[in-house]
Order: structure tokens, then sequence, then C-alpha cells
């Protein structure tokens, strides 16, 4: 089949033009800002250390304390070139995830224990009020999040910091409070009539906060953050929430929208079920009836194809029976057009449910006795992959 056959709805040029150059424009913009930033803190670090190495050049001498101060302060500014380096890293496209189920409760944990050199060195504490909690997220992503987290709070505070990890009711997402206290009390005066009100934003707008943020994008979280006089709170939330509601399967809560929108998740997603039996074509509409789809059908592999040629669907769900040598021609043709397309196999015997990632396999798997259950977690996860 000619691939110029398969189409996807389409925006006209100049609109899309415009929005391109927008979006250049936008990221031009972040990456000059990014410089000016990394050159300000790396500066900020080195110019003390500098003068404390011509102060021992005219001396001769240095005391333990200004020893200390000068390995501290190029410390600091190595640390921003790093973490400039990982934001600029971020903030191109491409970052290859692959997501899984974690215990995010563990991982946090892990993280501090790792850190507890550190910490007592410092004289800082953490509390942590801790939840079971698991979510579906790329592993390396999660633990550099959680320790930028740690990087970015230890920074500014002058309290102890509280962590505190919960599961909302809903929509079921895991969500990481941290709070610590940036200004003792007794500055908080000065600081209201330096700040007006509020600690300076390019105080705690730092680049461990930047790559925080870009972090938090590419998983993806949502962010929220509230800065007070004396005090800061930030709420990340997780919308891959894993639970144990369904026995041998990971249920998926996923949303598009922020935390109390009751837009359905996927009220704009067109899905394109072929089955062969109106039964399971039945099964199918019933289970993913509160998701908010666009759902068409068809009976065969040619009607598939006609239908593609009209434009493509985000999602595929398919009874395993149709399954021929065309089907295969089919589906390649489709995969090499638009390879983050969502495909979920509907096996006839079972409970089964299979996501993509696991095994290799290239793409999900549910038993038609789990249609009820598990097609909708599993299009939410194929879905979100897409993403």
């Amino acid at each position: 089949m000619d691939l110029s056959e398969l189409s996807s709805p389409t925006t006209p040029v100049k609109s899309e033009s415009a929005a391109l150059v927008s979006t250049q424009l936008e990221r031009c913009n972040e990456a000059w800002g990014l410089a000016s930033q990394i050159a300000a803190e790396v500066a900020g670090a080195l110019t003390p250390a500098l003068d404390g190495v011509r102060q021992m050049q005219t001396t001769g001498r240095i005391d333990r304390a200004g020893l200390h101060a000068l390995v501290e302060q190029i410390e600091r500014a190595r640390h921003a070139s790093m973490v400039g380096q990982q934001v600029a890293r971020l903030a191109r496209d491409g970052i290859q995830q692959q997501p899984e189920a974690l215990n995010l409760t563990r991982t946090l944990r892990d993280v501090l224990a790792q850190r507890q050199d550190e910490l007592n060195a410092r004289g800082m504490a953490v509390k942590q009020l801790l939840r079971p909690a698991e979510v579906v997220v790329d592993a390396t992503l999660l633990s550099a999040l959680l320790d930028t987290l740690l990087d970015w709070s230890l920074r500014h505070a002058c309290t102890p910091v509280e962590l505190r990890l919960d599961t909302k009711a809903w929509p079921a997402h895991a969500r990481l409070v941290c709070h610590y206290g940036h200004t003792p009390q007794d500055q908080v005066q000065a600081t209201r009539s330096a700040a007006n009100g509020r600690r300076s934003a390019t105080t705690l707008d730092c680049l461990s906060w930047q790559l925080l943020m870009q972090l938090a994008r590419a998983m993806p979280l949502h962010v929220d953050r509230v800065d007070t006089e004396n005090d800061t709170s930030l709420t990340l939330e997780f919308p891959h929430t894993a639970s144990d509601k369904l026995q041998g399967a990971t249920s998926i809560e996923w949303t598009s929208g922020l935390a109390g929108d009751d837009t359905p998740p996927h009220a704009d997603t067109q899905v394109l079920v072929i089955a062969v039996r109106r039964e399971v074509l039945n099964q199918v509409s019933q289970s993913v009836l509160q998701m908010g789809l666009r759902l068409e059908s068809v009976s065969s592999v040619n009607a598939a194809r006609e239908f593609c040629q009209q434009g493509l669907p985000q999602a595929i769900v398919y009874e395993s029976m149709v399954y021929d040598s065309a089907f295969d021609r089919l589906r390649n043709d489709i995969k090499q057009q638009c390879p983050e397309l969502a495909w979920v196999e509907i096996v006839e015997q079972g409970d089964a449910f299979e996501i993509s990632s696991f095994g290799g396999m290239s793409m999900a798997r549910v038993g038609r006795d789990a249609i009820a259950g598990s097609l909708p977690s599993a299009l939410m996860f194929e879905l979100a992959r897409g993403v």
C-alpha cells in the first residue's frame, strides 16, 4: 500500500507555520535565559573564590576556614556547570524513556539514605511522612527528579525539609509535597521590604529549579509551587499512578488536565476497533464508555485500510482472529508513518493484561475475559507512551 494513502488530520499551513515560529522563538528565549543563568551562577561562585586565591597569593597563607570556603565556592561553580549541562540536554527533545511500575516510597527513601552523610555534614534534617505509592515512570528520570528536589530544597532551606507522600482520592494520583522555610522569622520584615513580601523569584528559581522543572516536564508531572515571605511548598503530582485494584495487572489512572478537571481525559482521542464479532465490539465499547473516546468500528482488515486512508486514529484495538498477512502489511505501513500509534490486541481466552513495554512486546494484549477491567488501563498506558 502506498504510504501517501494514509493521512492524518491536518491544519492550515499558515497556522502551522505561525505556531512553529512561536515555538522556536520561545525555545530560543529559554535557551538565552538558561545561558545567562548558568553564567551568573558560575560567576557568582567563582568571583569570591578568585578573591580568596588572590588574597592567598598576597599573604602566602590561608587558614582552615578560608580553605573550606574556597573549596565550597569552587564546588558550587562546578555544580552549576553540571546542572546547566543536564538542563540543556533535557531541554532538547528526544529523551528515550522506559516507563515501569516503581515503588515511589521506597525510591524516595533510598535517595535519602544515599545522601544521609551529606545531610549530617550540613546539619540538615528531613522529616518524612510517606504513605505507600506506586507510579509508572522512567526509573532514571525518577531518581534524578528526587535527587534534584533535594538539591533545590537543601540549597534554600533554613528549617528542616518536610516531605509528604500520599495519594489523592480522585483522580487517584500520587502526590509528593516538599515544604521548607527559606527565611528566618527575624529576617521576614527585611525580606518583605526588599522583595515586596515574597522571596525573590531569582533566588528560588536557581539552576536546580530549572533542572527540576525540565525533569517534571519530561515525565510528565503536574507542578504547583507556593512561595510565601518565609517558606515554600512544592507539590509534584504523578498522573501515571498504579494501584493493585486489578489482580495480576497494573491499573493506571491518566488525566491530561489539571486536578479537578471534569473533562474526560481522552475526549479528542479517536480509536478504531477491528472486531469481526458484534459481542466483542459491545464488550470493548462498554469498557471504555467513561473514557470519552471517539470510537469507530470496522469488521475487516480491508475496511480498516479504507478507514485509515481517510485519516489515522490515535489507537487501534483489534481481535486477534483478524490477524493475517493483509493485517500485518497494514500494521507495518501504519507504524512507518505513525510509530507512536497505540495498538491493543484482544486475545481470545484468559484474563491476561500485558503492556507493550513488557518483554519487548510491540503492543499491549488484553484477554477477552479481562476487557471490562483491563482494557481502559491498557489503552491509557499505550496512549500515554505516545504523548
